[in-house]
C-alpha cells in the first residue's frame, strides 16, 4: 500500500477503507477486492464475528450466503414458531419460516476467509480513533491512513455516522444468554406485551448452545428490567446459567443516506437498515454492503435488493411505532394468533415478518 509525507507523518493510502468486519463490512470489502480494488478492513476487536445476536439467518440470508459458499450442512435448519398472547407456540410457514442457526462467530470466520480469497486485507485489533473527513483521513491503531473511499459499517455505535454528524438514537436494545451444552427446542419468539410492550422473548437452539434472549424499545422498556426479566424465564425454563456472560447491546432502525460528500459511505446497521419490528439485521447487512460496494464500481447501480428490503422494513418500522400503543399491540395480538393457524396467513405472515 502507498505512503506518502504530510507535516512530516508518514500516512499510510488506501483506495477503500471499510470500518468494522461484520457481514455488511466484509460483504463490501469482497466485492470490491474481487473487482480488483484495493481494500483495507479495520475491526476494532480482536475476534471478528461474536457479538449480541440470537445468531438466525432468515430464508433470504441463507439464499445470499449460498451463492458466496455457504457450507449446506453449517448451522442447524429450524422452523420458527410464535406466541402472541398464552396460547402457546404456533409453527410458522414450513417454507418461509425456516431458521439456519449460525453462530456469528462461524458467519465471521467465512465472511472473512470470502474477503481475504478476493484480495480484502483485513487487520483486528485495530480501533478508529479519529476520522478528518475534510482530509480524508482517519486514524486507526494509533497510525494514520488516508483514503479514496470510507465504508462505515461499524454497528450501531458506528463511529463514521458520529463523524458525519448523524443522530444515532439506537432505540431498541436486545440482550441474551448463550448457554453452552443445552439444546432447546423449538425455535421461538413469544411476544410478551406486558413485561416487553412490542418487544419479544427468544429461544434460538444451536448445535453446541442455545441463545435465549429478550429484546425491546428502550422508550418503553428500560433496559435495566431485561437482565432480570430474562433471569426469571431461565428459571422458568429450568436453564442453569452457571458462569454464561449476560451480553447486552443496542440496535439502531433508524435510516440514513447511503452515500455521503466526501466519499464517505454508511452500510447495514451504521445506516439503520435493521428491522425496526424484529431487530433482524443481517440479510440487511448483506445486500446493502454488496449493493453499496457495486454503487461505487458503478455510480448508476440501481441498488434493486436494497430497494426492495426499504419497501419492507418501512412496513416493519410502521408496525413497530404502532405496537409502542397498548391497544393497537393488544389487539394485533389477540388477532395473529387465529391468523397463524390459517395456511394463507400464515404464509403471508410469516413473509411478512422474516423477509430479510
Amino acid at each position: 500500500m502507498r505512503t506518502y509525507t504530510r507535516r512530516l507523518d508518514v500516512v499510510e493510502s488506501v483506495e477503500h477503507v471499510v470500518v468494522g468486519a461484520g457481514p455488511a463490512g466484509l460483504r463490501a470489502a469482497q466485492v470490491l477486492a474481487e473487482a480488483g480494488r484495493e481494500v483495507l478492513v479495520l475491526e476494532k476487536n480482536e475476534e471478528i464475528g461474536p457479538k449480541t445476536c440470537a445468531g438466525g439467518l432468515s430464508v433470504k440470508a441463507v439464499r445470499e450466503l449460498e451463492a458466496l459458499g455457504l457450507p449446506s450442512g453449517a448451522g442447524l435448519r429450524l422452523l420458527a414458531h410464535a406466541a402472541f398472547r398464552d396460547e402457546g407456540l404456533v409453527p410458522l410457514d414450513p417454507e418461509r419460516a425456516v431458521i439456519r442457526t449460525l453462530s456469528r462467530r462461524a458467519l465471521g470466520a467465512l465472511q472473512a476467509a470470502w474477503a481475504r480469497a478476493a484480495g480484502a486485507e483485513i487487520r483486528t485489533g485495530t480501533p478508529v480513533s479519529r476520522i478528518d473527513l475534510a482530509e480524508r483521513t482517519l486514524v486507526a491503531g494509533g497510525r494514520p491512513i488516508r483514503y479514496r473511499h470510507l465504508i462505515g459499517a461499524d454497528g450501531s455505535r458506528s463511529t463514521v455516522r458520529r463523524a458525519l454528524g448523524l443522530a444515532s438514537p439506537r432505540s431498541f436494545y436486545a440482550a441474551e444468554y448463550n448457554v453452552p451444552g443445552v439444546r432447546l427446542e423449538p425455535l421461538s419468539v413469544a411476544y410478551d406485551s406486558a413485561a416487553l410492550a412490542s418487544g419479544y422473548f427468544w429461544i434460538f437452539p444451536h448445535e453446541s448452545y442455545t441463545s435465549i434472549g429478550a429484546g425491546a424499545h428502550k422508550g418503553v422498556v428500560a433496559p435495566v428490567t431485561i437482565r432480570p426479566y430474562l433471569e426469571g424465564r431461565l428459571r422458568e425454563l429450568g436453564v442453569e446459567i452457571g458462569d454464561t456472560p449476560y451480553e447486552g447491546a443496542t440496535i439502531e432502525v433508524d435510516v440514513v443516506a447511503f452515500d455521503h460528500p466526501g466519499g464517505v459511505h454508511l452500510v447495514g446497521d451504521a445506516a439503520g437498515m435493521a428491522s425496526g419490528l424484529t431487530g433482524e439485521g443481517i440479510y440487511a447487512a448483506l445486500i446493502t454492503g454488496e449493493e453499496t460496494a457495486r454503487r461505487i464500481l458503478d455510480p448508476a447501480y440501481p441498488r434493486p435488493k436494497t430497494r426492495a428490503w426499504l419497501r419492507i422494513k418501512r412496513v416493519h418500522d410502521a408496525i413497530g411505532r404502532a405496537w409502542l400503543r397498548r391497544i393497537p399491540r393488544e389487539l394485533s395480538f389477540a388477532l395473529l394468533p387465529a391468523l397463524c393457524r390459517r395456511p394463507t396467513t400464515k404464509r403471508w405472515l410469516s413473509s411478512l415478518f422474516l423477509e430479510g
